[in-house]
């Protein structure tokens, strides 16, 4: 029998005419981790390399099929460490294309989607070097349907949301969350999924709304948990879920969503009608779905904090709200003045009718701002002030002076390992404001009647003297024999701005902020019921 002269019309060569020319990059897409979910055109330029620059995550373990003449260079990042800077990996793109060689940049997922492929394009094109994109099968779409999660369903999703989970959650992500139709999708965020939980409940998330999370998908070790808002830390914690993960919020992660006899199974296709927002409205009307609302006429507390651009301050501040949530007669939600969002203007707003179209006497306050800040000053008088005026809200005392927060001082301080004939100066974060100043003035004797010491006091900015002064000063005292050291008692909420300027003031010893404590978190909720007379 004769063989067919003709090619394979199916054959890697005649589906990608795909040529990787000698002194050019080409930017691959290899997909989320299966090899054959890499594209044929990616699959014919990989063939081609001299250099391969390839990723961790992805189908990584392609250059192991490789000739053994192909240079093979690892840039792969973990979380926590590099093992090559960005502007490093361009480095070394440019110069091996400059070289004559055949360069593939072979990423996860999408180079484009989350990848910094648009950078990696930027730097060959400034050197002069060709450079060719391919796209690859997203891990923000292919993880979720892996383990059967369309991100878009009609009548269900409608949109999808992508964010780099890194940070915090920025107003467009927690909008996404909050629409019943969009499906929000996190990536590279399972290490930081505590701080993106506490974010979202605290920003007034449903704590019902359905959350997957995917580790390793489209591989032999996929593994898949599901749950809500309110109980996927703990199941990932439980289940040992870690990285590589996507994460997937919203109607379709639900467990069952895509078994026709589950309850969370969507609606039919027939009870359905047009397509996108039509669909999706009349999909919520025929489950019988409604948009979340209030429960009862218990004020929502607003904790007001002055905001931090420290991840670390930022975590304290929401374990603090976390610990008063657990004890609050309603509902808790995350505010701020300066720096960082949601604004507490915006944020009372958003719970807080103007006064003059309230109608009812009994909803008279519907949200207390507690101000998580230690002293009076511009931020609670004006910022505060300014924000709860003309609406139904009321701002409450800030924390301090109490002699409770003394008494946490006195803890740091004995974590830091103060001694017996060591100095103390307690530094505040500092104010204008004379009422302010005498605060801190009060609170530095409730410290000296608890640690039974003379305790002098520093500002950080604003008021005399400054910390620096103080510790100087302190240090004179002591005189160049005395075997005591400065130790500085931190009069701070949270790691920060202010605690880095008290922590390079010239002191011994510096004790760790106040923090997210038991006592804290009591005052704050004492503060809120004083407000509102009980």
């Amino acid at each position: 029998m004769r063989e067919d002269p003709r090619p394979d019309p199916l054959s890697l060569e005649s589906l990608s005419p795909a040529r990787l020319e000698p002194g050019s990059v080409a930017l691959l897409g290899g997909g989320p981790g299966a090899f054959d979910l890499l594209t044929v055109r990616a699959l014919a330029l990989l063939r081609q390399a001299d250099v391969v620059v390839v990723d961790r995550l992805g189908p990584a373990r392609l250059t192991d099929l490789l000739d053994a003449h192909v240079e093979v260079i690892g840039v792969g990042k973990t979380p926590g460490s590099h093992s090559m800077r960005q502007g490093e990996i361009e480095q070394v793109l440019v110069a091996k294309a400059l070289e004559g060689k055949r360069v593939v940049r072979l990423k996860g997922g999408d180079p484009f989607v989350l990848g910094r492929g648009g950078e990696e394009v930027l730097a060959c094109r400034a050197a002069g070097v060709p450079v060719q994109v391919v796209p690859g099968v997203t891990s923000s779409i292919a993880g979720p349907a892996a383990a059967d999660i369309p991100v878009t369903h009609r009548g269900t999703a409608v949109a999808v949301h992508i964010v780099n989970a890194h940070g915090d959650l920025g107003p467009a992500d927690l909008a996404a969350l909050r629409d019943p139709g969009t499906t929000t999708v996190l990536m590279m965020g399972v290490e930081w999924l505590p701080r993106l939980v506490a974010q979202a409940l605290l920003n007034g998330i449903d704590p019902a709304t359905p959350v997957a999370v995917v580790q390793n998908a489209t591989t032999p070790q996929q593994r898949a948990v599901r749950g809500t808002v309110g109980t996927i830390e703990e199941i990932v914690r439980s289940e040992g879920i870690g990285f590589p993960s996507v994460i997937v919020i919203g109607r379709t992660a639900a467990e069952g969503f895509l078994e026709p006899e589950s309850p969370e199974a969507p609606v039919a296709a027939g009870a359905l009608e047009g397509s996108g927002r039509q669909a999706l409205d009349a999909g919520l009307e025929a489950a019988g779905a409604e948009a979340p609302a209030r429960t009862g006429r218990v004020p929502v507390l607003i904790g007001c904090s002055h905001g931090t651009r420290s991840r670390e301050g930022r975590d304290v501040l929401r374990a603090l709200l976390r610990r008063i949530a657990q004890h609050a007669p309603g509902e808790v939600r995350e505010a701020f003045v300066d720096v960082q969002s949601p604004d507490v203007a915006a944020v009372v707003a958003g719970h807080a009718q103007l006064t003059a179209t309230r109608t009812r006497e009994a909803e008279s306050v519907q949200a207390v701002v507690v101000p998580l800040l230690l002293s009076l000053g511009y931020h609670v008088k004006d910022d505060i002030g300014g924000a709860v005026a003309g609406r139904a809200a009321i701002a409450a005392a800030p924390l301090g002076p109490d002699p409770r927060l003394a008494e946490v001082m006195a803890q740091r301080l004995d974590e830091a390992g103060l001694r017996p004939e060591d100095t103390v100066v307690m530094a505040g974060s500092g104010t204008r404001d004379p009422e302010g100043v005498a605060q801190v003035h009060e609170m530095a004797r409730l410290l000296s009647e608890q640690i039974g010491r003379e305790v002098t006091t520093g500002f950080a900015y604003a008021a005399r003297p400054s910390v620096a002064e103080a510790v100087a000063a302190a240090h004179g005292r002591s005189g160049a024999d005395c075997e005591g050291r400065v130790v500085v008692a931190s009069y701070v909420l949270a790691p920060g701005h202010f605690h880095d300027l008290v922590a390079a003031a010239g002191a011994d010893v510096v004790a760790a902020p106040l923090g997210d404590h038991e006592l804290v978190a009591q005052i704050a909720l004492e503060r809120y019921e004083t407000a509102l007379g009980a």
